[in-house]
């Protein structure tokens, strides 16, 4: 038994509760945009604490850790910089999808003249 769409159904206008799930998607993702900014924040911090280290290293075992440490921090940014970005793409999604719900709940009344 196949579920799914029905060939030539037509989409019923969204119910109030749908652009309510649309509001909850929306609400959301800015919450994960805001925590992926502080995980961004604190891998740059890292980077710029482990450039400071390796700029302080005096030995070539201290500067072959401190590069380590740098090279480690430098993937983390750019894994958060890479989620951040995807997440805000995804929030524009999800707006996109509850301005058009919005739209399409708002009766059109014709205007009288």
């Amino acid at each position: 038994l196949a579920v799914g769409p029905v060939p030539g159904a037509q989409a019923a206008p969204p119910a109030e509760g749908d652009c309510a799930k649309q509001q909850a998607q929306v609400d959301r993702a800015a919450a994960k945009v805001e925590r992926l900014q502080d995980v961004f924040t604190k891998a740059k911090r890292e980077v710029r604490k482990a450039k400071k280290a390796a700029a302080q290293a005096e030995t070539e075992e201290e500067q072959a850790e401190v590069e380590e440490d740098l090279d480690d921090a430098k993937q983390d940014r750019t894994k958060a910089k890479k989620a951040k970005k995807a997440q805000v793409q995804r929030l524009a999604k999800a707006e996109q999808r509850l301005a058009k719900c919005e739209d399409s709940a708002e009766p059109t009344e014709p205007t009288e003249p």
